[in-house]
């Protein structure tokens, strides 16, 4: 059985597709996706890391009250 070799290629970082080697998104509208997507991650990350620090803080002062 011979092997069936694939042309170089890559696949959209957003949709998955299969594109030409060396380009990251397909079109226009998956870079959109893909920036809104990661935007939206850090924006998540940081509320995490904003509502953590505050639960500390107020445990802590707690601590000091009681």
């Amino acid at each position: 059985m011979a092997a069936i070799r694939l042309p170089d290629h890559s696949h959209c970082i957003y949709c998955g597709d299969p594109i030409p080697f060396g380009e990251e998104y397909c079109d226009d509208t998956c870079r959109q996706n893909e920036v809104a997507r990661v935007r939206k991650e850090k924006s998540d990350e940081n509320r995490f890391f904003i509502l953590a620090g505050l639960s500390v803080v107020v445990i802590v002062a707690l601590g000091f009250i009681f």
